[in-house]
């Protein structure tokens, strides 16, 4: 059962606050196309978990958009952002703000951030941030891999239980490549389209390429009716 992924943003928050004197750190996590601060460490109020983030907006925003660990040393002062979280940032007396992005395998998970009611050097701020953000990755792409790995055992083993229909070559037409027959294997297997271009190092596109050609080739008309064709001429296992 996977842990909760919060609980893993909070932590952080903790060590973030522990290692900067005086620090006030938030972090949240992307949920469809956003991303809401769930974990806080420091904060004199509530108001650091009514921030919902979206690319562009705010620092975060920033960071987001370009994919890079960002500060600013005088929040209140800056031009350079939009200033949508102002009420929550500098109603907790915030003057410099760090924060970075949490990155997972080229994809936005999350955001990190530190802010110190003193000035600070935000750069050094922004290097650390990076490190903690890489941390948290990692072990989010841990528990994602955990995650696909039991999916896969779990179908699989659904997938035994089935008996095939039919001895295989009865279809010349409808032999596929292997590679066409990797990915209808993962698709078998519950696979969806992100995570078998990511098994198999290859792009999305290229994945739906590969099963468009499949199903033509299997005269069917969706993926799950390309499976159960393939199985019912033995190209699949």
């Amino acid at each position: 059962m996977r842990p909760s992924d919060v609980a893993l943003l909070r932590q952080a928050s903790r060590e973030v606050r522990g290692a900067i004197r005086g620090a006030v750190s938030f972090a949240g996590l992307c949920d469809q196309g956003q991303v809401r601060v769930t974990a806080v460490a420091g904060a004199a109020t509530r108001r650091l978990t009514s921030i919902v983030l979206r690319p562009s907006r705010g620092l975060g925003g920033r960071s987001w958009d370009t994919g890079q660990a960002l500060a600013v040393d005088d929040y209140g002062a800056s031009d350079d952002i939009t200033h949508d979280f102002d009420a929550q940032i500098l109603g907790e007396g915030i003057v410099t703000l760090a924060v970075a992005p949490i990155v997972v395998r080229s994809r936005m998970r999350g955001l990190l951030y530190a802010g110190t009611r003193s000035p600070a050097r935000g750069p050094e701020m922004a290097r650390f941030l990076e490190h903690q953000a890489g941390q948290v990755a990692h072990e989010l792409d841990v528990r994602d891999q955990v995650d696909l790995r039991l999916r896969m055992l779990l179908a699989a083993d659904a997938i035994r239980a089935v008996p095939a229909s039919a001895a295989p070559g009865e279809d010349a037409d409808a032999v596929l490549t292997p590679r066409q027959v990797e990915v209808l294997e993962l698709v078998a297997l519950g696979l969806r389209n992100a995570e078998i271009a990511e098994h198999l190092g290859l792009s999305v596109p290229t994945v739906k390429s590969y099963l468009r050609a499949a199903m033509a080739r299997l005269h069917a008309g969706t993926r799950q009716a390309a499976v159960v064709e393939a199985r019912r001429l033995g190209l699949l296992a």
